[in-house]
């Protein structure tokens, strides 16, 4: 992969997961079904093929979002359709209560840390800054926003190699943390249509026609195909750094990064946002590899969303349709997938 020379980073190999193990009906020594489980049967199949074994161990989930703004938000028309302050939303999901779930009868916390690589705004005078920060809150700033992608590419080369790295190392601090099951969230202003720039590039597309199926969405429609004719002053890549570069944030580098050093490292990893899934996606066109190891979070509300390619029938977490900057369902969830694998473990 010729591509990756221009880029300082380290990837690794990814292993392949096994191929036509069941491992539920071999290993639970047939206590349950596919009837019985439903729509959790390919999910705990999945979790036992990364894992490698079952009963499944202990859940140790962590929640990590990614959050920049995209420059190109700021065009006049776009900035005021009432999406909200980045980093107000950082804060006040901060304020909230911690999270518990509970591991035969044990109290445990399921950790959430949130990365700032780029709102346009940071409020360091605020207490809820300072009191979270390094923990809740991992300042990670890499610039003010991506640049405006319908004038220049979103991010230098060196901006997406640093967002990317970030990926990989707090990826690599869970993993320390012995985390085996990783949620990856994101939000940011102008995410949904950055959304589209980058999958209008993977296929060869226009923004315009892909927008228009979603037209619950807040801009305005003469905005979106003036920067979908403004997108062909930058040349067509099938280079998913390239493409990267062009079109994402800061926070869509980090995912890439820490999707790929997920995947690496051998844990599920449960795609929370649109854009963590289309970071898997590019992901998947550095290393295929790397999608056997995403799960989505639940089924999206933009139309393409649920069209991604995810190497054949996609596996949800959750079947609901939500739609939060804070993974909320998949909280209760995780609950609900550990009170089945308590139970699991008991009668195999």
């Amino acid at each position: 992969m010729s591509f990756l020379n221009k880029y300082h980073f380290h990837i690794e190999g990814i292993k392949d997961l096994p191929d036509n193990i069941d491992f539920i009906r071999n290993l639970a020594e047939g206590y349950f079904t596919k009837s019985s489980l439903g729509h959790l049967y390919p999910l705990l199949q999945r979790l036992a093929s990364i894992h490698g074994q079952f009963p499944l161990p202990q859940l140790k989930p962590s929640i990590l979002t990614f959050v920049a703004d995209h420059g190109v938000a700021k065009t006049a028309s776009l900035y005021n359709n009432g999406e909200s302050d980045s980093h107000e939303a950082i804060l006040h999901i901060l304020s909230k209560p911690n999270y518990y779930f509970f591991q035969n009868n044990s109290k445990t916390l399921l950790s959430h840390r949130i990365a700032d690589l780029g709102t346009f705004h940071s409020d360091e005078n605020n207490s809820t800054f300072w009191l979270h920060r390094g923990q809740g809150l991992i300042n990670a700033r890499i610039n003010s926003g991506s640049a405006n992608f319908a004038e220049y590419p979103a991010m230098t080369t060196a901006q997406c190699e640093e967002a990317f790295a970030v990926g990989q190392k707090l990826v690599e601090r869970e993993i320390y943390e012995k985390v085996n099951f990783l949620i990856l969230n994101s939000f940011g202003r102008g995410e949904d249509i950055a959304f589209f720039a980058l999958l209008a590039a993977l296929e060869d597309k226009s923004l315009l026609e892909l927008w228009e199926a979603n037209v619950f969405l807040a801009y305005d429609l003469k905005s979106v195909e003036d920067i979908s004719k403004a997108l062909r002053k930058h040349p067509i890549s099938h280079d998913p750094f390239t493409i990267l570069s062009f079109y994402g944030s800061f926070e869509t580098a980090a995912l890439c990064g820490a999707i790929l050093k997920g995947a690496e490292k051998g844990i599920p990893l449960i795609l929370n946002s649109p854009m963590a899934k289309i970071a898997a996606i590019i992901a998947g066109r550095i290393n295929p590899k790397a999608l056997d190891y995403c799960i989505l979070g639940q089924k999206g509300m933009l139309s393409w969303e649920n069209k991604l390619d995810f190497k054949g029938k996609p596996i949800y977490f959750d079947s609901a349709e939500t739609r939060f900057k804070e993974p909320i369902n998949l909280r209760s969830n995780i609950q609900l997938i550990q009170d089945l694998l308590d139970e699991l473990a008991q009668k195999s």
